[in-house]
């Protein structure tokens, strides 16, 4: 599925070789400006077009066609039919065809659809124009298997939700390793192998009569955006995917060494995103060398770090496979849909929580067995929670072993009715006394019975371990804290004062009962106060709502 980075050496010498040919006949952008008049949009003489919301002419046979929710696409006339770079989300193609009406275009001129990588929102009307026209479809190699496949999810929505949309087969008819040269009459095409953001990103240079302007996809996502945002997906670059599990198909030294190929083209007349969407201002296509430099220079900054990052602290994500997370501390894998973690300390093994239900016992020793770890009965059990989703396997883990429970004093009741008599239960608060490991247990409310997270020092570093307080969120996570929490606002207020708790704390990682996304466990930078920000912003949406 990964283009390999000898394929990659490979593609540069060829399409660099290409690059050489068409940058001879250059001419200024603002050359093909002075003079332009779009179907249905007048340009100002001597003023670069602007990329915002709506179909426009670009130049004189290019336009963009904006409105296609969330990513563009670009539509270049030929003297042999019209070509498509992406094609929208749609799976009829219907508002990219209603895109070209608009423009005076007739889609089923459509002769060919260069597709820039297999994200749904740029290759989903593909098909449609395949089936119906013959248009032939051109793709990267490394996403031409899961294009025909039409699956897995994550490899054409990432971790985005989109739950109205779902992924279907599309016919590849070229694969693209990078250095091809594509010609359609008067235009001509060369393929720039560019992996990273997924492996078989491809952008298209196309020159035409002088003019050339490079079809970035999600490599170069936008042209705005705040280069030193705190987050991935603020920043121009489709880097976010790089800080993603490797199921979400971003590789960070893939996508270095694309942005470092790229830093060595001088710019191109028209630099031309995924994304140029724009709801603060519209972006204009036409780049000053050193604003090309700035845009790549931050992305090329920005994966060398997450690579260092990587390998000094390990790629730590929760992603359902059992690891080390630091010496003696271990993920074990996701059972039924919960997060369960372990460690060893004083001789003695722990867990974090008991979810699931009947089989707990023995998916947490074949999980052991994986890391090449001896079976252990745990000492005892830190419950984040003492409802269900925390204590389900509980019963099955104390019945036939010596395993204390850790609980908050709130819940205590609720546990001792749910274990065998005899069980020896303590109050968190007693917790550090045994002198078992450094710990701090942190008290919480608002949001299920007894929560409670705790703070770890562990191996130099502070470690969290919460229930599903805070959380990441996103519109699922969101609507089930809703659900929570908006009974009454004293449950709202007390998930506020559990946030502003949490929010004192500094965790270099966190481990939450349920890990979204497969995140990495480590934090970097203000990831956890943007964490916690975000949890502000939800409690106080949740507060102001109706009841």
């Amino acid at each position: 599925m990964r283009a390999s980075s000898t394929r990659l050496e490979r593609s540069r010498s060829r399409w660099v070789g290409s690059l050489i040919v068409l940058i001879v006949v250059t001419v200024p952008a603002v050359v093909y400006l002075r003079h332009l008049t779009g179907r249905g949009t007048r340009l100002a003489a001597g003023r670069a077009p602007l990329l915002g919301p709506s179909a426009i002419t670009i130049a004189p046979g290019l336009h963009l066609l904006g409105r296609l929710e969330p990513a563009a696409a670009y539509v270049v006339e030929t003297s042999e039919g019209l070509v498509l770079v992406d094609s929208g989300l749609q799976g009829d193609a219907s508002l990219l065809k209603s895109q070209l009406a608009t423009l005076g275009l007739d889609w089923r001129r459509v002769r060919a659809v260069l597709l820039t990588h297999a994200h749904g929102d740029h290759c989903g009307g593909a098909e449609h124009l395949h089936a119906v026209l013959g248009a032939k479809v051109y793709a990267g190699q490394g996403d031409a298997a899961v294009l025909r496949a039409g699956e897995p999810r994550e490899a054409f929505f990432s971790n985005f939700s989109m739950p109205n949309n779902n992924p279907h087969p599309t016919a590849v008819d070229v694969e693209l390793k990078g250095g091809e040269s594509i010609v359609f009459g008067d235009v001509r095409f060369l393929a720039l192998a560019t992996p990273g953001h997924t492996p078989g990103s491809i952008c298209y240079m196309m020159e035409q009569a002088g003019l050339r302007a490079l079809f970035a996809g999600d490599v170069i996502s936008m042209l705005h955006g705040d280069k030193e945002s705190r987050s991935p997906l603020g920043r121009p670059l489709g880097t976010y995917s790089a800080y993603l599990p490797p199921r979400y198909r971003g590789d960070a030294r893939m996508y270095l060494s694309s942005l470092r190929e790229l830093r060595l083209l001088p710019v191109t007349d028209l630099v031309l995103p995924g994304h140029p969407r724009s709801e603060i201002e519209p972006q204009s296509p036409c780049l000053s060398q050193q604003r090309w430099g700035e845009l790549l220079d931050q992305g090329i900054r920005d994966m060398e770090t997450l690579l260092a990052r990587f390998e000094a602290d390990g790629a730590n994500f929760l992603d359902g496979n059992s690891k080390r997370l630091l010496p003696d501390l271990y993920y074990l894998g996701d059972f039924k849909s919960a997060a369960v973690y372990g460690f060893f300390a004083s001789s003695k093994f722990f867990l974090v929580d008991a979810p699931g239900g009947p089989g707990l016992k023995k998916f947490v020793k074949a999980r052991l067995d994986q890391l090449g770890l001896k079976p252990a009965e745990p000492t005892a059990i830190l419950l984040t929670s003492c409802g269900a989703e925390a204590t389900a396997g509980l019963k099955e883990l104390v019945e036939k072993g010596p395993a204390q429970v850790v609980a908050s004093s709130s819940g205590l009741q609720s546990i001792r009715e749910s274990c065998p008599d005899g069980t020896v239960i303590l109050p968190t608060e007693e917790l550090p006394n045994r002198g078992w490991f450094q710990v701090t247990p942190v008290p919480l409310r608002g949001r299920g019975l007894g929560p409670t997270a705790y703070l770890l020092s562990w191996a130099g570093k502070t470690v969290l371990f919460s229930g599903r307080i805070p959380i990441r969120v996103k519109a699922e996570t969101w609507a089930e804290l809703f659900s929570d929490i908006s009974k009454s606002k004293e449950a709202t207020a007390d998930f506020l004062i559990s946030v502003n708790r949490l929010g004192e704390l500094k965790p270099d990682l966190w481990l939450p009962a349920v890990a979204t996304d497969s995140r990495n466990a480590n934090l970097y930078d203000r990831e956890w106060e943007d964490i916690i920000a975000d949890n502000y912003r939800a409690g106080h949406s949740i507060m102001s709502s109706p009841r």
